[in-house]
């Protein structure tokens, strides 16, 4: 059982995001706060939860602030915001202050349970599909000369262009060595690999040098 606490300053949409979350059987919120202090009196009371869904917009403190003490005082709980905020720089706030999940509230049904289930499962960062595609079409208008390596000076196994093809599609290491029948490490270890062998610096970038280079579609 998944247990949350589910942190929210206005009622209707707290009450309409639990009324979501009570469907499922493998998923309960074991408490309710309207702010980020009571999030706080919740856990020193010894309750004890699995995930936080928290807003960033909360009365007082703010739900990036939270994260922050919670990391602090209670690393091993994981936070996920769910927010109305789409601009760049909260996203990369709230990763940065330790949050596990970032997902908007224009999510649906389908998305906020799997991102909540992914977190809580595999134990990775979890970005919401729109937000993770504005950030890719963001990359994509990067000049491609800012890479240094060209594809035709490197190796490619059609190995490393299926886990590509497994990245791009938003699957995680462990998702995709089930597909192929091999293990997470290996799958980490042709990540990077393939960063190294372009000269990117992380995942999105990798990916976006495979689509500029029409390694992947």
């Amino acid at each position: 059982m998944i247990k949350i606490i589910l942190a929210e300053g206005h009622n209707v949409v707290r009450n309409g995001i639990r009324l979501l979350l009570d469907k499922e059987i493998d998923i309960e919120v074991i408490a309710e706060a309207n702010n980020a202090k009571e999030v706080l009196e919740i856990l020193n009371d010894g309750l004890k939860p699995d995930i936080i869904l928290t807003a960033i917009n909360l009365p007082n403190v703010s739900g990036i602030d939270l994260v922050t003490k919670v990391r602090l005082t209670h690393p091993d709980i994981k936070v996920v915001m769910l927010s109305m905020i789409e601009e760049e720089k909260y996203v990369i706030q709230a990763f940065k202050a330790g949050a596990i999940g970032y997902m908007l509230k224009s999510v649906n049904e389908f998305e906020l349970v799997y991102g909540i289930r992914h977190v809580y499962l595999v134990n990775e960062r979890y970005l919401c599909n729109e937000l993770a595609l504005r950030l890719l079409d963001k990359l994509l208008r990067i000049p491609e000369n800012k890479f240094d390596v060209h594809v035709n000076d490197i190796e490619i196994s059609k190995r490393e262009v299926e886990i590509l093809s497994l990245v791009s599609e938003g699957f995680t290491n462990q998702e995709i060595a089930d597909k192929l029948f091999t293990s997470k490490r290996t799958i980490e270890g042709h990540r990077q690999g393939l960063i190294e062998k372009t000269g990117t610096r992380n995942t999105a970038a990798l990916i976006r040098y495979a689509v500029l280079n029409s390694i992947i579609e």
